[in-house]
């Protein structure tokens, strides 16, 4: 991304600057890493020549140990706006948590947030509490930054389109086309976890005394129709939200069945796969996986590319990751153009979250959006500080994004 050419030549480098990053945890895991990573200038903090100021901790996931990722975002932020204030909030507790962390951070003087928090019970279609918190900050000045997800295209939407349901099963199954009420999808060992939704009232979110009016389940099941795993609870009155979970012991092919319990009309509907790694056969269609704060109007939605897939690198155009989730979700009907930029990932942070080591070197590698989002985020701070230096006045959050 060529930071330092723009530290150099312009002498930026976040002064003045305040970055929030919202994520599962800071310093969770034992023996204080965060105190070596200052020591070692991973981090600002006392003793650290560049930049003193501590990383403000707002609140520290409360419940035990977590990877603290937030703080390899916060080292990526370090090394590419040294000199910027950085702000920690955990948003791992619950989505009104998280909701709440996004207004604390911008009451404590953050100019830009960045969060990598999926929760998975978010509305697909509507702006949840936190989609709407986003909002609220950008319109009070901040320039929100969020991971786009690692989901790449695993989902399926479309309008119900109702036919007889197979065997002894009670509604209408899903035509995904042709009659054909089977959905073939291969799967691979692993854990996996599919959210289905629907466009509905939802009760949670105060909408509707009645929330919502149709039932929809998803199953796994086999040529036949006989069911092999599922869930059918009785959403009615209640939010329009499956959960399907299950884990996967050998290669194998499966089919998704849709089927509509109760209820009326052509609902629109959509399911991710949020663990795991599916290929879905037939019927590909609707195949957007951001959702949530990353998809809301004001947020700006970072994809992911594999640092050495880049123009630094010889590589033009760049190759956006396989994994980074594709946008084209619908929010109240309105479909936000999604992601609206990519960022590097695979760079060297402390945190070891897993996964190959691609450079050789003793460093772990960062993968994913949530390794872009917090590039693209000190790249912000850069570009505000830059507004404020050479024609002292700040950057909107609207600009500032057409900018970048």
């Amino acid at each position: 991304i060529r930071g330092d050419f723009v530290r150099n030549g312009y002498g930026l480098s976040g002064e003045g600057i305040k970055v929030g990053v919202i994520s599962d945890s800071y310093n969770s895991i034992p023996g204080n890493p965060a105190a070596t990573d200052v020591s070692n200038g991973d981090l600002p903090g006392p003793g650290n020549t560049v930049n003193a100021n501590p990383v403000e901790v707002v609140k520290e996931y409360p419940f035990g140990r977590r990877s603290d990722e937030g703080r390899a975002m916060l080292q990526i932020i370090h090394d590419i706006a040294p000199k910027a204030k950085l702000a920690f909030r955990t948003g791992f507790i619950s989505a009104g948590d998280f909701a709440q962390g996004i207004l604390q951070l911008q009451q404590n003087n953050c100019d830009v947030i960045v969060d990598d928090v999926t929760f998975i019970t978010e509305p697909f279609f509507q702006d949840g509490v936190v989609s709407k918190a986003v909002d609220t900050v950008v319109s009070r000045g901040v320039s929100y930054f969020s991971s786009a997800g690692n989901f790449g295209s695993q989902s399926y939407q479309s309008n119900f389109v109702p036919t007889t349901a197979p065997g002894s099963i009670v509604g209408a199954a899903h035509n995904f086309g042709g009659g054909d009420v089977f959905q073939n999808i291969t799967l691979t060992p692993g854990t996996y976890t599919v959210v289905l939704q629907w466009e509905d009232e939802i009760y949670s979110l105060g909408q509707s005394s009645s929330g919502t009016v149709n039932d929809l389940d998803i199953y796994l099941s086999d040529n036949t129709g006989n069911l092999l795993f599922g869930f059918n609870r009785n959403n009615i009155g209640g939010d329009p939200l499956e959960v399907l979970p299950f884990t996967v012991t050998q290669n194998t092919t499966t089919n998704i069945l849709i089927v509509r319990a109760a209820g009326t009309g052509n609902v629109k509907f959509k399911y991710i796969f949020f663990r795991g790694n599916n290929v879905v056969s037939e019927y590909t269609s609707g195949n957007s996986t951001i959702v949530g704060q990353a998809n809301a109007a004001g947020a700006i939605a970072v994809g992911a590319v594999l640092y050495s897939n880049t123009p630094a690198y010889g590589v033009n155009p760049p190759t956006v990751a396989s994994f980074s989730s594709r946008g084209g979700t619908p929010v109240n009907g309105i479909t936000r153009q999604k992601p609206e930029f990519t960022a590097p990932n695979g760079g060297n942070t402390t945190v070891n979250l897993g996964g190959p080591n691609i450079d050789g070197d003793q460093l772990p590698n960062f993968f994913g959006t949530s390794a872009a989002a917090p590039h693209a985020a000190a790249v912000a701070a850069l570009l505000i500080e830059g507004k404020r230096k050479f024609a002292n006045e700040n950057i909107t959050p609207g600009a500032l994004k057409n900018l970048m």
